[in-house]
């Protein structure tokens, strides 16, 4: 039984990585049950050592690439954000030194004779 409850948990991680490497945020809530569920299970299964710090190693794995994949999204938001900002006007320093937003305007068709 150890290695039945440690087998399905190693396979549990295996699915947590490709679901993050592949962006599947989706399947992670499903198999985050799973994980909870199995953890239970582990702690009383008796599992060797040599599986359980096998298991230790995927979790560690699996939280690098997640904590990688939130700073992802949070640089892209940052970025869209900027690109926003730069949209709704520029902010420059007038010749009093204060702070002035100069509107942007988006470049028209411009025909020429």
């Amino acid at each position: 039984m150890p290695d039945h409850v440690s087998g399905k948990m190693i396979e549990l991680l295996d699915r947590e990585r490709s679901a993050i490497r592949t962006a599947d945020f989706d399947a992670l809530g499903a198999i985050s049950d799973e994980k909870v569920a199995l953890f239970d299970s582990l702690a009383t299964s008796g599992a060797s050592r040599q599986n359980l710090a096998q298991i230790k190693r995927k979790v560690d794995e699996n939280q690098t690439l997640l904590s990688a994949a939130i700073s992802g999204v949070a640089a892209a938001q940052d970025r869209l954000s900027a690109v926003r900002h730069v949209r709704e006007g520029l902010s420059i320093y007038d010749k009093s030194g204060q702070m002035a937003k100069v509107p942007t305007t988006r470049p028209g068709l411009e025909k020429k004779a």
